[in-house]
């Protein structure tokens, strides 16, 4: 028996594009279309074999993760989305994105979600085109973006306010006297980057402090990268009693080149990050103390996006944008200057 399979094998192309075109789709190349109906002919395959119905229900949500899976950031978000998703009796098909792999092969995995899922959760921070899930908006199969930027309409974005984050962090710290803070961010094109180092500037333009370039270093995203980063950077500035880091994992970097250069945190400088990650995932817990924090709800954040994706599966509209303001958590890395 032919399948659309064999179609699409012999034609070059995926299976959902021979669904398109048996469906009479007028989105689809002449010369892909071409293509597809010589292979029918050829194969003689009988539009009865195999019938592709678009909006018949998977039960199935897609999970679409970025590249960066390692990073402890993660681990509680994904496993609040599954425990919500089998929670409300919903299967998962997860699949991941990588820029390495190029954007056609994204692309291509991509669509072949397209009639496997019912909607889809993509969790981070993608460079997703329109033209790469017009299919899903197309056959109105929603879409929800967790901690990132879709700019398609029809999308919804469960997001943290960063800039606020920022603000608030560089401020506790002014607030315990601190006005030589400096600043390590994570990539300069990075969106979350940019809008947290927003945060910072306004911050200290706002108590009056003017703002010294010299204080501002990029850490990058590994922890290692963020080490000898911060090695470097507190072996050409001296004059700093503060740093806001960009996240967790890189405050713990700092921490620790503070260690190799006989520096005492919070004694000798005092250390906010973002995220409020475990440090028990990065095995390095013996070294450094608790970090204060901007606490991220992750947790509820995943389990939000689940629902919201859901109510929309249900025709509930209404809910395109939901951000949180990160909550600040005191810990051991931070004191007042009059004490230092």
């Amino acid at each position: 028996m032919i399948t659309m399979y064999d179609v699409a094998k012999d034609a070059e192309v995926s299976c959902s594009t021979v669904s398109r075109v048996m469906n009479g789709s007028k989105k689809i190349s002449k010369e892909t279309t071409r293509k597809v109906m010589e292979a029918v002919q050829r194969l003689d395959y009988k539009l009865n074999v195999v019938i592709e119905k678009v909006n018949v229900s998977t039960h199935t949500i897609g999970v679409v993760a970025c590249s960066y899976l390692s990073d402890p950031f993660y681990f509680p978000v994904f496993e609040s989305i599954f425990e919500t998703i089998e929670q409300l009796g919903y299967k998962m098909l997860f699949c991941r994105l990588d820029t390495t792999y190029g954007l056609q092969t994204n692309f291509d995995i991509l669509e072949g979600l397209e009639n496997k899922v019912d909607g889809i959760v993509f969790v981070g921070n993608f460079r997703i085109t329109e033209k790469d899930i017009k299919i899903f908006i197309d056959n109105k199969r929603p879409i929800v973006s967790l901690f990132g930027y879709i700019d398609v309409p029809g999308v919804a974005h469960i997001i943290t306010n960063n800039y606020q984050a920022a603000y608030n962090a560089t401020t506790y710290l002014i607030n315990n006297g601190h006005k030589r803070i400096a600043h390590i961010m994570a990539h300069r094109s990075y969106i979350h980057s940019i809008e947290r180092m927003k945060g910072y500037v306004s911050a200290l333009k706002d108590h009056n402090i003017p703002v010294d370039q010299d204080l501002i270093t990029v850490g990058q995203f590994t922890f290692e990268e963020a080490y000898q980063s911060s090695l470097s950077f507190i072996d050409n500035n001296k004059n700093f009693t503060a740093v806001f880091c960009f996240n967790d994992i890189i405050a713990g970097a700092f921490i620790r080149a503070c260690k190799e250069r006989n520096l005492k945190v919070p004694d000798d400088i005092s250390v906010i990050g973002v995220d409020d990650i475990s440090y028990e995932n990065l095995m390095i817990t013996k070294d450094i103390p608790l970090v204060t924090t901007m606490r991220q709800p992750r947790k509820e954040m995943a389990d939000y996006t689940v629902r919201v994706l859901l109510q929309k599966l249900r025709g509930i509209e209404g809910i395109d944008r939901k951000i949180y303001n990160p909550i600040l958590i005191e810990r051991n890395t931070t004191m007042p200057i009059k004490k230092l």
